[in-house]
């Protein structure tokens, strides 16, 4: 009993559920074909383009993270394309493990976790991809799962510099 009692205390929570919570919880599911559905997919997606200040369109995947990493990479890149990936944390890792699954030929730009990538490293790929083989830059701006943002503006004017392709997260 006195094990079990130790358990119980190194879980989470538990966490409130608010009473609206839970009593729409207890609702009939909006069927994904309907008008009510399509509403709310108008709605969130205006407010979307609010929040990111553009009148472009946007799209929103109904899946993780590394979902939309991978619909990034298969609707955008084709097998044996060569890419560099940034990897310094958990994110840039899972960037670099998904475009090795899809094919791609990826080069790694490394930096130590908690450390922000170099774009002067970016820059030198670049300026030596003297055949444009290179056709996506790929990278985490705000690696959270250490803390760090990596300086995506410095890095963005190499890649413009280059024309190649752009995935950020």
């Amino acid at each position: 009993m006195a094990i079990q009692k130790k358990l119980s205390l190194m879980i989470p929570g538990p966490t409130p559920v608010p009473e609206r919570v839970l009593e729409a919880l207890g609702r009939h599911p909006i069927g994904h074909r309907s008008k009510d559905f399509q509403n709310i997919v108008k709605s969130t997606t205006e407010n979307l383009q609010w929040l990111h200040q553009t009148k472009n369109e946007i799209l929103t995947i109904t899946g993780s993270g590394t979902a939309a990493m991978e619909a990034g990479i298969i609707n955008t890149l084709s097998k044996g394309d060569k890419v560099i990936c940034g990897e310094n944390g958990k994110f840039g890792q899972r960037w670099v493990k998904v475009a090795e699954e899809f094919g791609l030929e990826v080069i790694q730009i490394n930096a130590e976790w908690g450390k922000p990538l170099d774009p002067e490293k970016f820059k030198d790929i670049l300026e030596n991809d003297f055949n444009k083989d290179i056709k996506a830059v790929i990278l985490t701006h705000s690696e959270t799962s250490t803390g760090v943002i990596n300086d995506l503006k410095t890095i963005s004017k190499y890649i413009r510099n280059h024309k190649t392709g752009f995935i950020n997260n």
